[in-house]
């Protein structure tokens, strides 16, 4: 049954007992809400009449807007569920202060002051709403933050469909009590509801952990509410979202509001002019309605979603708003110019459509549609940013609404304040009313569509949460908003374990905090750490520069005499160009180190405000020809080599066939750099020079490589695009791209072999996807579908190796070479999806890490990005796997089948040859060796690679082989 179930509602096993916990809240809440706001409206129409639903909307707003600034202040320090816990208590306590107070009113109001009395009705529906208002903000937030962004859009129609089925109930026994008991006596039943919603809440608590953490990270801060409702104005107009978000939530506020006063105070009241009778009408109105939004949001909700995304479903409302509006305005003004006879029929259907499409359809499609938005927020701005939207936006447009609505309707036409003082007629406002609420529904869907792609870029951005933002600068420099970062860098750099120095100063570095330049210069002069020290230089170098970083590594030049150190000052002093400090660059020529001399010579040559190079060519000259036996001698071809001077060229020769390999590559790379461009005669040693284990030589030798003729072998620059170092892969990129028609063909072979890496695949493709046909296009997805094959496979045996009780030594390396193989056919699929929606490496990054990422938040948000992607058959098919979430082999083998129409045919049984299978050698060796501890000898043959017996030659004892297993699988030989 829960299977049929699950597969008729689309949720995962593992998400049934959130589900089930928030539909019985939604639904015991909804019955509750029912009886309120059918009781209340009727009850407020007929005590106070039509013409005051204009005031009762703006007081409803004002408690709304002042409420909302508590709500945000407190989101910071309370969790979602203890807050909404709150809700619901102070609801059901509100209930029954009412009920006593409509008793007192019935039995001894009459004898008191019966206009004033009748204000009780709307202060109970002003309460009432105020409370339902928070309640469905925050609702929203405590389920969000139990699912991720994927499951939200697959469950929350689901949840929300407890809101028709407990209106539904609640309106039949509204109907069934409204026979016996007189509506303000039913107020009790609020009450018990919201109770009924506070213990299952707390069941929710005890149960289930949620995925994002609902407290922001600055819970302990001492900001007012209005200053945290400031900063959440400050991150809406940096945010397009926020911005689109509030413009379309006034222009739907405004449509809402006077589409809701054409049918409560111009149709209702003059179909049903009793207060019974219309209470009636509405529970038997609740009854039908909350059944028909019962199924839509059962039945089409997902499917909408699924189907035009989150941002299109979002232009959903906006129409059937519209279309509301043009069908009254319609009516009225044909029936106002006597073309149509007016009938009561019609107007009550119209009325009942509106309502719903106002009312129903609101929470069917755009209540859910607009939480999701949401999605593309930091959770820690939820409930800031809702604050803002309903305790701003909100009551805003509702004011705006509202004082149209006296305005137009003459309640006010008598004051002398008024710029206008006529009354327009009954009949023009039935449909002028509408008209105007079309106007805004229009402005809602243009809206719209820009929100959608601010939407999925507000979803693609939260999948970069780096922990060395740059706008960490900015926040430093915003007062005692980030003390807490500023203090974390000061307790670091003042601490005496030289790991925690070297981590802050790294953090200073890559966000450039030049705050800390004097603490980082007084460090380097005090610090006898020489790793801290060259921390401390490279840092003073990236940061903005200035006089006092120029007097700090002067100073530290007086002061140190290590090489080392010495060298790396005056490089770095040799980026302020501005500053003449030739007489310090002229001292250290008289350095007995050569590598500090060199680094002189080499500051005052380049140095723009240094006249007298011929000075400096000779010195490194006469150090050249007194060094041919030295083991300097690759030190000074390098700074001759940096002149750039071709008339030295023979210096350098004489030492290119040199037997010493450093030596051949340093005159080498220096003959390069004195060379023109005439480099085809020495292509041999430059494709021999992409083997060196230097970089700057590799990269040499491709800058030279370039202005040779295409090569016969491609293989050693396309090796290269799986470098680690960026400017290694993009000059090869540069090479590979100018002779692509010499070299596509390679690459293509490259790219479809079995061996190729991640990011070798990526780079290729970055070449030649485009120039690919439909056939090769077609071979990369099916490879790419046979990487998730693989991927479902390797899952299952993960599964079984871990079920297994650890009785071998390499259990937990052979667990950590699963995962790596599963990371590596999880990137490869994720390649192919970043080229065939044409995205880009930004996009192949921020996936790559939110899926991998353990925490489910990040993983949600990168499936919501891999959704709105233009590939349609990997990424359906990878959502599948991540939706199930397979957790034991049965239901792996439920997904296999699923996805290839094949069994997965993988047992304990059978387990371990299919590990062997993988063709990974660092795994075969642990098999082999856990062979070994079993029968005491192996059963290696002939065909098994070197690398294996590499590995098991050192298993004369089960320890140095373990330690050995993993130093290699650190090394990246796995």
């Amino acid at each position: 049954m829960v299977r049929f179930l699950s597969n008729l509602l689309s949720i995962k096993t593992n998400e049934w007992d959130g589900v089930l916990y928030f539909f019985l809240i939604s639904l015991i809440f909804s019955f509750g809400a029912s009886f309120a706001r059918s009781i209340g409206m009727a009850l407020l129409i007929e005590r106070l009449g039509g013409s005051h639903l204009p005031y009762i909307f703006i007081l409803i707003d004002l408690a709304v807007m002042i409420g909302s600034i508590i709500y945000a202040h407190y989101t910071k320090r309370f969790t979602g569920a203890a807050i909404l816990s709150f809700f619901f208590i102070s609801t059901a306590v509100f209930a029954l202060i009412m009920q006593t107070v409509f008793l007192f009113r019935a039995n001894v109001g009459e004898e008191v002051s019966s206009n004033y009395l009748d204000w009780v009705y709307g202060i109970f529906f002003v309460g009432f709403s105020f409370f339902y208002i928070l309640i469905s903000i925050h609702f929203g937030s405590v389920v969000a933050s139990y699912f991720n962004a994927v499951q939200v859009k697959r469950v929350t129609p689901l949840i929300n469909a407890g809101l028709p089925i407990g209106g539904i109930l609640g309106g039949g026994a509204l109907m069934l009590l409204l026979n016996q008991v007189e509506p303000q006596h039913l107020i009790l039943v609020i009450s018990v509801a919201c109770l009924g919603a506070f213990y299952l809440l707390k069941s929710v608590s005890r149960n289930l952990s949620p995925v994002r953490a609902s407290i922001s990270v600055t819970r302990n801060s001492h900001q007012s509410p209005l200053d945290e409702l400031i900063a959440a104005f400050k991150y809406i107009i940096r945010s397009h979202l926020m911005i689109f978000m509030a413009l379309g939530f006034f222009f739907f506020v405004i449509a809402n509001k006077l589409l809701e006063y054409q049918y409560q105070a111009i149709i209702y009241p003059q179909i049903y002019p009793d207060s019974t009778e219309r209470a009636q009408f509405f529970a038997r109105y609740e009854m039908v309605a909350n059944f028909v939004w019962l199924l839509i949001q059962v039945l089409l909700t997902s499917r909408l979603m699924t189907t035009f995304g989150v941002g299109g479903s979002n232009l959903l409302y906006p129409v059937l708003s519209g279309l509301a509006g043009v069908a009254l305005v319609s009516y009225f003004y044909l029936t106002s110019t006597g073309e149509l006879v007016s009938s009561e029929s019609v107007m009550l259907l119209l009325a009942i459509i509106t309502q719903f499409i106002n009312q129903e359809m609101r929470l069917a499609l755009r209540t859910p549609a607009n939480n999701l938005l949401f999605n593309a927020i930091p959770p820690n701005q939820w409930g800031s940013n809702k604050a803002f939207l309903n305790g701003i936006v909100f009551p805003f447009s509702t004011f705006v609404a509202s004082t149209f609505l006296i305005w137009i309707t003459g309640t006010t036409a008598q004051s002398d304040f008024l710029f206008f003082s006529f009354i327009i007629t009954k009949e023009s406002l039935s449909y002028a009313l509408p008209f105007i609420a079309v106007i805004a529904s229009i402005l809602g869907v243009i809206v719209a569509i820009p929100q959608w792609g601010a939407y999925n870029n507000g979803v693609f951005g939260l999948l970069t949460r780096d922990l060395f933002d740059r706008r960490a600068s900015n926040h430093l420099s915003s007062g005692n908003k980030s003390n807490s970062l500023r203090q974390m860098i000061e307790e670091k750099l003042r601490s005496q374990d030289p790991h925690h120095v070297i981590a802050a100063l790294e953090t200073i570095r890559v966000t450039h905090l030049n705050y800390f330049t004097t603490q980082i210069g007084n460090l380097l002069l005090k610090t006898k750490d020489t790793q801290v020290k060259e921390r401390c230089i490279n840092t003073l170098a990236e940061l903005p520069q200035n006089n006092t970083i120029v007097t700090y590594l002067i100073e530290a030049s007086r002061m140190d005499q290590d090489p080392a150190i010495l060298k790396l000052i005056l490089r770095n002093l040799s980026q302020f160009k501005t500053v003449n400090l030739n007489s310090l660059f002229e001292k250290m020529l008289d350095h007995r180190s050569p590598e500090v001399f060199v680094q002189a010579c080499l500051c005052l040559y380049h140095h723009p405000l240094y006249s007298d190079k011929k000075y400096v060519e000779t010195l490194l000259v006469n150090r050249l020809k007194g060094e041919n036996l030295s083991q300097n001698l690759p030190l000074y071809l390098y700074a001759l080599g940096q002149l750039k001077q071709a008339n030295y060229s023979e210096y350098v020769l004489a030492h290119i066939q040199s037997d010493d390999p450093d030596i051949s590559l340093s005159a080498f790379m220096a003959y390069i750099n004195m060379l023109e461009g005439q480099f085809e005669p020495h292509k041999k040693l430059l494709v021999d020079s992409l083997n060196s284990p230097l970089k700057e030589v590799k990269v040499a030798a491709l800058q030279a490589l370039k202005e040779c003729q295409p090569l016969e072998n491609w293989t050693p620059v396309i090796r290269l695009l799986g470098a680690k170092d960026r400017i290694l892969v993009n000059e090869s990129k540069e090479l590979l791209r100018l002779s692509l028609s010499h070299c596509k063909s390679a690459l293509m072979i490259r790219v479809f072999s079995e061996s190729v890496s991640t990011q070798e695949r990526f780079e290729i493709l970055s070449l030649i996807y485009a120039r690919m046909s439909d056939q090769q296009r077609q071979r990369l997805r099916k490879g790419a579908d046979d990487s998730l094959k693989k991927f479902v496979q390797v899952n299952a045996l993960l599964r079984l190796h871990e079920s297994v009780e650890r009785k071998t030594k390499v259990h937990d390396l052979v667990s950590k070479i699963l995962h790596e193989i599963l990371e590596t056919h999880l990137l490869h699929i994720l390649t192919i999806i970043t080229y065939a929606s044409e995205q880009s490496l930004d996009f192949f990054q921020r996936v790559s890490r939110g899926l991998l990422s353990n925490n489910k938040a990040n993983q949600g948000n990168a499936l919501e990005v891999l959704s709105n992607a233009g590939e349609k058959f990997l990424v359906g098919r990878l959502l599948k796997y991540y939706e199930e979430r397979p957790a034991d082999v049965a239901a792996l083998e439920r997904l296999h089948f699923v996805l290839f129409s094949e069994p997965l045919n993988i047992n304990e049984g059978n387990y371990e040859s299919h590990l062997l299978g993988l063709d990974h050698d660092l795994l075969r060796a642990c098999l082999h060796y856990v062979q070994q501890e079993r029968t005491g000898f192996s059963t290696m043959e002939r065909s098994t690679s070197r690398r294996v017996r590499e590995y098991l030659s050192e298993a004369k004892t089960a320890k140095p082989f373990r330690r050995s297993l993993r130093a290699n699988y650190r090394a990246g030989f796995a």
